[in-house]
């Protein structure tokens, strides 16, 4: 049992974050290598650990939400995924809808670390509905501290996304572009800044709950046929 008020030790998340995009070698296959392999791996254990633990706590504090299964800390090319995420679902929620993820990030400015929560898929179990379903986010009015992470049609390639800021003034241009074909998708997001300056898992818990209760309409709008 986790203790929730007690000092939580964020710092195996926070580090790996710096081993993106270096690529893992298995240590009995690394030759001269075989010492940092074996401390990338248990690096990345590690940070799977903690944001695992981070996740859980959310999952006992959300009623009627299930954890999937916690992204790998390298993915099949064997390069570090330091950015791990989860999906939360509902009870028959099928693998290609909608559900509210949390993911590491890491800020470009200021370089720290937070977690961000967002209503969206699975890309890779995209289903005939789901972008249908998933852009309907943009019938509900939305304020900051929420945004919308936008891939424009032109980027599916590269699938870069754009921050917008959630305003009904960007809300309005964005159903526009989708009417004329210039989007593919849209996630509203709610940021966790900066992990570290939360003293415990309570308290980091919270914030969460305070996400959870602000993407829950867009979330549910989803599941409207």
């Amino acid at each position: 049992m986790i203790n929730m008020n007690k000092k939580f030790n964020y710092k195996p998340l926070i580090e790996y974050t710096d081993y993106a995009g270096r690529k893992y070698i298995k240590p009995e296959k690394a030759g001269d290598l075989k010492k940092d392999m074996e401390l990338f791996r248990k690096n990345g254990q590690a940070a799977r650990k903690i944001f695992t633990e981070i996740v859980k706590s959310v999952e006992e504090n959300v009623e009627g939400f299930h954890l999937q299964k916690v992204s790998s800390w390298m993915n099949q090319a064997q390069i570090a995924r330091p950015y791990l995420w989860v999906f939360f679902k509902q009870e028959g929620d099928t693998e290609n809808e909608s559900g509210i993820a949390l993911r590491v990030f890491k800020n470009e400015k200021t370089k720290k670390v937070g977690i961000s929560m967002e209503v969206s898929f699975v890309e890779r179990k995209i289903g005939k509905n789901t972008l249908e379903r998933q852009n309907k986010v943009l019938e509900l009015p939305i304020k900051n501290p929420l945004y919308y992470f936008v891939q424009f049609s032109k980027s599916k390639e590269n699938c870069m996304l754009d921050r917008i800021e959630g305003s009904e003034k960007n809300r309005k241009k964005l159903i526009e572009d989708m009417e004329e074909g210039n989007i593919r998708k849209v996630l509203v997001k709610f940021d966790v800044e900066e992990i570290e300056k939360f003293e415990n898992l309570e308290d980091l818990t919270k914030e969460f709950l305070k996400g959870f209760k602000l993407l829950m309409p867009f979330y549910l709008k989803t599941k409207e046929v």
